[in-house]
């Protein structure tokens, strides 16, 4: 009873300090909630956002075959050049009995050859509509009967005027001035002798190089002069000449025996080349020296169409496949120069070159063929090196060794 009165006595003490009490007992595990909660919600927090982000970043379903097709694209592209790379190589050949050994064993097959070769270097100039200034003996047979009728005190001056109207009159003929001696290798089977199978196809096979590199000059120059009819209207007047040795290539004269080689040491060839190429696995390098007779402001205009891309047909290496035509673009120029014309320089006295300013341009250039592309044709003694080991007069030692120019006439 004494508790109970104690109590009712100081309720006004103990209800405030029980509420207080519990109070204190409640906060500390509400603190404790309160941390915890706020630690979920930080993580939370941080997990909604990682999962934003990756949300944001994620790999469409797609993804994975866009990649595939762009590497399959890319694949392709890589095929696709290499392709190409090969094609510039495959070429046209002169005679498809020869290469990479003969089919016969009859050394006629050689001089069946030696015809399709010659052949091919007229048809080059008959593609040019080209003739060179007009000989003495033409120029006899055209003025002879006027002469003859002329006076012996007029006779050099009727002479001289007549000689100059023939020159005006094959200036008008013609779009440009060329003759097959202009190219090299031109004259080569003059005093060729069989020396054997090997040399003999080795013989075949540069002469072959020579051809396809001769027919992108003359593509070339058909280009430049595309629609013209007389020297005076076209770009390129004439093609002084084409060479595979040292030497002045507009003053080819006797050296048209000349024929490729491939560059194999570093600074070889013609020109020590700022590219830097030479023969190996993959290529196989070649220099050659070039001369034309050029509008002078046609200058770049012709070194760009040198280098620019061709076009060439193919029909297998055995000539007996549909005809394809494939794209190459394998000139590269290491060296131009440029010279003024002295048109009463002996060189150039029966040629017109039109009113129009005119220089020569000289050029030492690279030819780049694709061993891939020519593999299965190129002839083991070629491969091998085994060839004569002379050099044509001229020719530079680092190249491949060919046969030489002291050959016996063929019969």
């Amino acid at each position: 009873m004494d508790i109970v009165k104690t109590i009712k006595k100081n309720t006004s003490i103990i209800i405030p300090a029980a509420i207080t009490l519990l109070a204190a007992l409640l906060f500390i595990p509400t603190v404790m909630i309160q941390g915890k909660v706020g630690k979920k919600l930080e993580q939370s927090q941080r997990l909604g956002n990682e999962i934003k982000s990756a949300i944001s970043s994620a790999v469409s379903t797609k993804q994975i075959e866009i990649v595939k097709n762009y590497e399959d694209k890319h694949q392709l592209d890589a095929n696709e050049i290499q392709k190409l790379a090969i094609q510039t190589s495959q070429r046209e050949l002169l005679s498809y009995k020869i290469f990479p050994e003969p089919k016969e064993s009859s050394v006629q097959i050689f001089n069946e050859f030696k015809k399709a070769y010659r052949a091919a270097f007229v048809k080059l100039v008959e593609d040019m509509k080209a003739l060179d200034a007009p000989s003495d003996i033409e120029i006899r047979k055209e003025s002879g009967s006027m002469q003859g009728e002329t006076s012996a005190t007029t006779t050099s001056k009727s002479s001289d005027r007549i000689i100059e109207l023939i020159c005006k009159k094959r200036c008008k003929q013609i779009p440009v001035y060329a003759k097959p001696q202009a190219f090299s290798g031109y004259a080569f089977w003059n005093n060729w002798e069989y020396r054997g199978t090997a040399s003999a196809v080795g013989d075949c096979w540069y002469c072959q190089l020579a051809y396809w590199i001769h027919q992108d000059i003359v593509d070339t120059i058909n280009k430049m002069n595309a629609g013209s009819k007389t020297v005076a209207d076209s770009s390129v007047k004439r093609l002084l000449g084409v060479r595979f040795a040292d030497g002045d290539a507009a003053n080819i004269g006797n050296n048209g025996t000349e024929l490729p080689t491939y560059v194999t040491t570093a600074g070889g060839g013609l020109f020590p080349s700022w590219t830097g190429r030479r023969s190996n696995d993959l290529i196989d390098v070649i220099h050659f020296s070039l001369a034309v007779i050029v509008r002078a402001d046609d200058i770049l205009k012709f070194m760009n169409e040198l280098c620019s891309e061709k076009t060439h047909n193919f029909s297998g290496y055995k000539g007996d496949q549909p005809i394809q035509q494939f794209k190459h673009n394998q000139i590269t120029i290491l060296q131009n120069n440029i010279e003024s014309i002295d048109k009463g320089d002996q060189n150039h006295q029966r040629y017109h070159y039109g009113q129009e300013s005119v220089v020569q341009l000289n050029l030492i250039c690279e030819y780049i063929f694709n061993k891939e592309g020519y593999d299965t044709i190129e002839p083991n003694s070629v491969k091998q090196g085994l060839l004569p080991s002379e050099t044509y007069p001229g020719q530079p030692s680092q190249g491949i060794p060919m046969g030489g120019e002291g050959r016996i006439r063929e019969e």
